[in-house]
């Protein structure tokens, strides 16, 4: 008997993950390079794969009609764009609710039992702090399948993952190679997240024999009004440049440093996290690291999807790439 050829097949032969393989050959490979998309299709003609025709389930067979996403700390534009792209795996049937959790263990945990407890299908969980051994307990006691982007224990205990300490070092390395040596960091205060960048930010500086102090970092509340009121009273001018770990804050303080005659980025250049759609209509144009956003949404969901109708099916965690979006906001010194 011939062997049936599958995507794992491809997979192995590719030496790239199962999902990668099937969102190329669904067409969804717009993120993968061009080399990476010609070998898959080149390895499915010689492996002879084929796409089996399949009878259309009614969209309703998914049984999950309340969907609770859950986030520990509110980050609109990032968010907003997250939402995005789980509207539009799940389609209009599905109600999607945000809920936004405790920052520390306690209430973390705490807010996430209740939530379990509430009348809904399925969670998406972001940046949770819990421990997965517990969301699997909880998850199996009131048979709510979940999906975790970005698991605060390892990139292991997540179904989808973004390397967060990458977005620092690629920041820094960015930051560096146009000159600039006095870098302040601005980063949402609370969030566990920062963690990661702020760590990768100090590896990137590493590598060319510099330290980020404390004094350098500030912490501030991640809203476009708190953004521009801290750099509207702070003084930044011992920096040529600002890494911020959000768009939204860079957005803020762009205006926050114009209302006192100090123009980006001639007085400072700025970078942010996020590659926010109003990065192109601010002025100048924000430069910033690029987080899929809404390909995690849509990730997130058909990940869900497919657990909520195949309980046993294995979790692999799917790797989303970053990249850097050079605008107009920082400027070579």
């Amino acid at each position: 008997m011939v062997k049936k050829v599958t995507i794992t097949d491809i997979a192995k032969a590719a030496g790239i993950s199962p999902t990668t393989v099937s969102l190329i050959l669904n067409g969804k490979g717009e993120r993968f390079s061009q080399e990476t998309c010609s070998r898959v299709f080149q390895l499915r003609d010689e492996l002879g794969y084929h796409i089996e025709k399949r009878p259309v389930v009614p969209r309703y067979a998914k049984k999950i009609y309340r969907l609770g996403v859950v986030m520990t700390a509110f980050n609109q534009f990032f968010y907003q764009d997250v939402i995005t792209g789980i509207r539009e795996s799940a389609g209009t049937e599905v109600i999607v609710s945000l809920y936004e959790v405790g920052n520390t263990y306690e209430d973390n945990l705490r807010d996430l039992k209740g939530l379990f407890r509430e009348p809904i299908d399925a969670l998406i969980l972001c940046e949770p702090i819990v421990p997965t051994k517990i969301l699997r307990e909880l998850s199996a006691a009131f048979k709510v399948p979940y999906v975790i982007v970005n698991s605060h224990a390892a990139a292991s205990d997540s179904d989808v993952w973004v390397d967060l300490h990458e977005v620092g070092i690629l920041s820094a390395e960015y930051l560096l190679a146009n000159g600039h040596r006095k870098i302040a960091v601005v980063v949402p205060q609370e969030n566990h997240a920062n963690s990661e960048i702020v760590a990768g930010f100090r590896e990137g500086l590493a590598e060319y024999h510099l330290q980020l102090e404390e004094q350098d970092i500030f912490r501030i509340v991640p809203s476009l009004s708190e953004s521009y009121r801290f750099a509207k009273n702070t003084n930044l001018q011992d920096y040529t440049a600002v890494f911020t770990a959000a768009d939204e804050i860079a957005i803020g303080m762009m205006r926050g440093l114009a209302s006192k005659g100090q123009r980006v980025p001639d007085t400072q250049s700025l970078l942010g996290v996020g590659n926010s759609e109003l990065d192109n209509y601010t002025h100048p144009q924000l430069s910033s690291v690029l987080i899929p956003a809404s390909d995690i949404g849509r990730a997130a969901f058909d990940k869900l999807e497919e657990l909520n109708q195949k309980p046993q099916t294995p979790r692999e965690t799917l790797n989303l790439p970053i990249g850097l979006v050079k605008r107009s906001s920082v400027k070579h010194i």
